[in-house]
């Protein structure tokens, strides 16, 4: 009998090669047959672990999505670590969904072709919501410890400010990857940047006799 370790080893193998197909000839063309061709796995072996197209494409994201929720909290504790301003942790947390490197781009494709499905599939539809809660949750967070700094005014609406800042980066990312250019990246960065300092106006108390 296969051990958890071993279900979970032969899963990775076959997202790596979902991975693979939706990197080369795009998520119209991923199939069970091309998925486990790109694992160098038998189509029965994609057929044990997935039922359909559907269940492999949600694990590939989940999968991705669950990596990016990682490095989002790993800068989290480094700016944490160095005493940062929310403003900070907002923007270079947040900059962890753009597609500044080339596994960022296939991060970034996957999410937008994956919320282009969404519009026709409720299943697909609720994971994408659930991923994006994930991050609005983490925001949410960071807006009410910025708060009790002092950086966040105390009239400003945690759950608004989260989906707008999310829903900025989305969109930001979706222009990046028709424009990759540096100036676009530029521009980029700096629009997260603005609207982190729009949502933490006011000075840091921490670590002072007000705090």
């Amino acid at each position: 009998m296969a051990t958890m370790e071993h279900r979970d080893a032969r899963r990775a193998q076959i997202i790596t090669g979902v991975r693979s197909v939706l990197r080369d000839q795009g998520i119209g063309n991923v199939t069970v047959a091309r998925a486990a061709d790109a694992a160098g796995v038998s189509v029965g072996m994609v057929q044990h672990y997935y039922r359909s197209k559907e269940d492999l494409l949600v694990d590939a994201f989940m999968a991705v999505r669950a990596g990016v929720l990682d490095r989002v909290d790993h800068q989290i504790v480094l700016s944490e670590r160095r005493g940062s301003r929310i403003e900070d942790m907002l923007t270079e947390g947040l900059a962890q969904l753009l597609p500044l490197s080339p596994n960022r781009r296939d991060e970034v494709y996957l999410a937008h072709a994956f919320a282009g499905m969404a519009l026709e599939n409720d299943t697909i539809r609720e994971h994408l919501e659930s991923a994006r809660e994930a991050l609005r949750e983490r925001v949410r967070t960071a807006l009410e410890n910025g708060r009790l700094c002092g950086e966040v005014d105390t009239d400003i609406d945690d759950s608004a400010a989260a989906f707008g800042i999310v829903a900025l980066v989305e969109g930001v990312a979706a222009h990046l990857l028709g424009d990759p250019s540096p100036r676009a990246r530029s521009f980029a960065l700096a629009a997260l940047s603005a609207e982190a300092a729009r949502l933490c106006p006011g000075e840091c108390h921490h670590g002072t006799e007000e705090w």
